[in-house]
């Protein structure tokens, strides 16, 4: 029988975990993310949040930018790899497909197995695959690899939006969507200018490497300052639940597919309400044929376009942001509900029209260089005031499933501008720039009534979907709803929110 003494003998002899050990793991632990960890994402500080609203605002600007960098390359490509321009285009609709494909594998993964892995598996395919489309040799190599590099690079787009919801209050939720959505929709706009230097002065393989170089920083920089924000309650270890384990009882969980299967029911509604965008495809010809300009002075063309998404990034963030607020205040902090955000949207019915047909018309009858820039600039600007509330809204009225949700939106889209890309060119010669901007401005007229009926009858369709499908999902949207009910301030308390974002 042991005694007291040759007890502490064992454990004395037992090795001890060295510190080093210690640091060790819990360095790796941070590295690859804990999903488990007892920290809460809403209660970091502030300036924590901007550091992580500015990493994912980066990760959404990777593969937009890289899209459009590619473009006007696409001549040279095809001479120095012997073969015609239609195969080169190959490569761009790899990449539109992928980009489209990409955000529901991501989505889906993230919100069942977190997000920082997702952002340095995702960066690590995009880096290896740039490098090996800097190297082909042939357009079938570049073809594949440009997709999978899409697969890799698009990520972005759907996990920042799931960290942000992870992390951000919903009553200043929309400000950080706002000041994150401005690297996706800002790259494809200084995307051509870049490129077009690059492939000027060096060579169509040095944007890859840009693109690169620049994924490599931003992957350093996730691993050693993006914390993991998804949290999941640990598996219970009581003895019921052994029990359970012991007998080959199944537990019930969601998987990462099932997830995604309810998005996509649940989201179908909501995609109505972000118009398509079939402008960028034309811009490149418009300007060419009729003002004469290079590849360099077309990329510069883009900059009004992209100074519109900047500007209506962050006002419809804050626009979001207030009108929430004073909807709050206005019933007392009671019956406000998500779908109560999309009257932020509301402005865009006026903008998009309106920009449509200053371009259309100015283009049309060749007028001075300003009309056309106006023109996109407005219209860039109504996009925004769309898409950012349209966006908040999705992930607010889809709690659990932000990721998912966003990806499902993504795919909607990038599978929109796949189809209009195609079509664009040709309309724009049978119809010429008047008339099919005219079209589109009055399709996006009657589009304002898919965000009026959600606005008065999504409330009604969400719950009594979710009643009889996603009872879990269904708490859970209490849950959010119940807090937009506690967002009632006073806006200059609001706005002091506001500021630490600028």
């Amino acid at each position: 029988m042991l005694t007291e003494g040759d007890t502490r003998s064992i454990a004395s002899s037992k090795p001890p975990s060295t510190a080093h050990e210690s640091k060790k793991s819990t360095w790796i632990q941070y590295l690859l993310g804990d999903i488990h960890s007892e920290d809460d994402p809403n209660n970091y500080s502030q300036n924590r949040k901007n550091i992580i609203i500015f990493l994912v605002a980066m990760g959404g600007l990777c593969g937009p930018l890289s899209s459009m960098m590619y473009m006007p390359a696409l001549l040279t490509v095809a001479s120095d790899l012997h073969t015609t321009v239609s195969a080169v285009n190959g490569t761009v609709s790899a990449y539109v497909v992928f980009m489209g494909i990409s955000p529901l594998f991501w989505a889906a993964l993230s919100d069942q197995y977190g997000r920082k892995r997702m952002y340095l598996i995702s960066g690590l395919i995009n880096i290896v695959c740039c490098i090996i489309c800097a190297i082909s040799k042939n357009i079938v190599m570049l073809i594949v690899f440009r997709g999978l590099q899409s697969f890799g690079a698009n990520a972005g787009l759907t996990l920042g939006a799931g960290v942000i919801a992870d992390t951000i209050a919903v009553e200043v939720r929309g400000s950080a969507y706002g000041i994150f959505y401005i690297g996706p929709l800002v790259g494809p706009v200084i995307g051509p200018t870049i490129g077009g230097f690059l492939c000027q002065y060096w060579s169509w393989e040095s944007t890859f490497y840009f693109t690169a170089i620049l994924a490599g920083i931003l992957l350093l920089l996730t691993a050693a300052y993006l914390p993991e924000t998804l949290r999941k309650q640990r598996p219970d270890e009581d003895e019921q639940f052994n029990k359970e384990i012991a007998e080959g009882k199944q537990v019930k969980k969601e998987g990462a597919l099932t997830n995604l299967s309810k998005a996509l029911s649940t989201s179908f509604k909501p995609m109505f309400i972000l118009s398509r965008d079939p402008t960028n495809p034309t811009i490149t010809d418009t300007f060419k044929k009729i003002y004469g300009y290079s590849e360099w002075q077309v990329g510069l063309c883009y900059l009004p376009l992209g100074g519109g998404f900047l500007v209506g990034s962050v006002l419809s963030g804050k626009h979001s942001d207030y009108v929430l607020a004073k909807l709050s205040r206005k019933t007392g902090g009671r019956k406000v509900v998500s779908e109560m955000r999309l009257q932020a949207a509301f402005p865009s019915f006026i903008l998009i029209p309106i920009g449509y047909l200053i371009y259309g018309w100015t283009t049309s009858e060749r007028t001075g260089i300003y009309g056309p820039l106006i023109g996109l600039f407005i219209y860039a600007l109504g996009q925004m005031w769309a898409f950012t509330p349209t966006s908040v809204y999705l992930v607010d009225s889809k709690p659990g499933y932000s990721a998912t949700a966003v990806g499902v939106n993504s795919f909607v889209r990038c599978i929109g501008a796949a189809i209009t890309s195609i079509f664009s060119s040709s309309a724009v010669d049978a119809l010429g720039n008047g008339i099919l901007f005219s079209i589109l401005a009055g399709i996006n007229v009657l589009n304002a009534g898919f965000v009026l009926s959600c606005y008065f009858f999504g409330y009604r369709w969400r719950i009594r979907f979710e009643e009889k499908h996603m009872p879990q999902l269904l708490e859970k949207s209490f849950d959010n709803d119940n807090t937009l009910e506690k967002i009632n301030m006073p806006y200059k308390i609001l706005h002091r929110k506001l500021a630490v974002f600028f």
